[in-house]
């Protein structure tokens, strides 16, 4: 008697891949009562925690190098910012600003029982945390900032803005893909699929950011009747932040940025009371994707040195 042939499996039963990034996991939480947060995480939840904010009209992804160098000492979370990736906006009445992506944070840690981390800040991301630092001392154990400071270049904040206003939708992840690849001349090539990070399909089949960044730029040009706001607005008040900033800092800029002076960097760290400089060389403002591995190493030297 033949061994039975193994059944094939129906098409109709393969369930679709989640998006689970390299060593880590990928999940859901529920905050504020409703507020859903998507995150990525690496590492054992026993371990000290390394908390990570991407920048604007960024996603969690963006940590997906540094999240599987650091899984085997760090537990480490990277939640999506509200109204990016594939997590919730916040309430339409909240007024939007590092304040509101600061005090948001709050309740995902509560989430996860977490006190105190070391937190990892890329950009708006470094902002917020900035103002977490400052407003609650007590659950910050370091900080790392990614190309941002207490004063930014306004052409290259504008060239950031002027991107993500550029293009209501795409036709398709090539058209974005090529879009991107004009922008980011340090990354070689895109892989249309994992542009499903940042873009999701309308119903029409055309696809949109995952962010409601540019969208929200817009309507503030509208209100304004056409005259666009400062693309630096955010930025009242981060100086005086980062004086209050009470734990051992790093600042890591884009040897190339154009958003982040070599001046400013140099100020921020003079301001700041524990704070220490690293370049990161062929790389931008978006470091952390430009040369992941210096960035991780750099990263990954700052928590060693403070026995975090």
């Amino acid at each position: 008697m033949s061994e039975a042939a193994e059944p094939e499996v129906h098409p109709d039963d393969v369930v679709p891949r989640h998006d689970c990034p390299i060593d880590g996991r990928s999940g859901f939480a529920v905050v504020d009562g409703d507020r859903q947060v998507h995150y990525l995480e690496w590492g054992p939840s026993t371990a000290p925690v390394v908390l990570c904010l991407h920048g604007g009209g960024q996603t969690a992804y963006m940590f997906e190098e540094l999240g599987a160098s650091l899984r085997d000492r760090y537990h480490v979370l990277a939640p999506d910012l509200p109204n990016h990736g594939d997590s919730d906006p916040l309430p339409a009445d909240t007024p939007w600003g590092r304040e509101a992506l600061a005090a948001a944070v709050l309740p995902f840690l509560d989430d996860f029982g977490v006190d105190r981390a070391a937190f990892v800040g890329a950009s708006l991301g470094g902002l917020a945390s900035l103002r977490l630092g400052a407003a609650h001392p007590g659950r910050m154990a370091a900080l790392a900032l990614i190309d941002v400071g207490h004063r930014l270049e306004a052409e290259g904040v504008q060239k950031i803005v002027d991107f993500m206003r550029a293009h209501d939708s795409f036709g398709s992840l090539e058209e974005a893909g090529a879009f991107i690849a004009e922008y980011l001349p340090y990354r070689r090539s895109f892989r249309p699929e994992s542009l499903t990070r940042n873009l999701r399909q309308r119903a029409d089949g055309r696809w949109i950011w995952k962010h409601g960044m540019g969208r929200r730029w817009n309507r503030a040009v509208e209100e304004a009747g056409g005259v666009p706001p400062p693309a630096v607005s955010v930025m009242e008040g981060v100086d005086d932040d980062a004086r209050r900033i009470e734990c051992p800092s790093l600042l890591l800029r884009g040897g190339t940025s154009d958003v982040l002076s070599g001046d400013a960097a140099v100020e921020l760290v003079a301001i700041m009371r524990d704070a220490r400089l690293a370049i990161v060389e062929k790389a931008g403002h978006l470091a952390a994707g430009d040369n992941p591995r210096s960035t991780s190493n750099l990263i990954s030297t700052f928590l060693d040195e403070i026995s975090w």
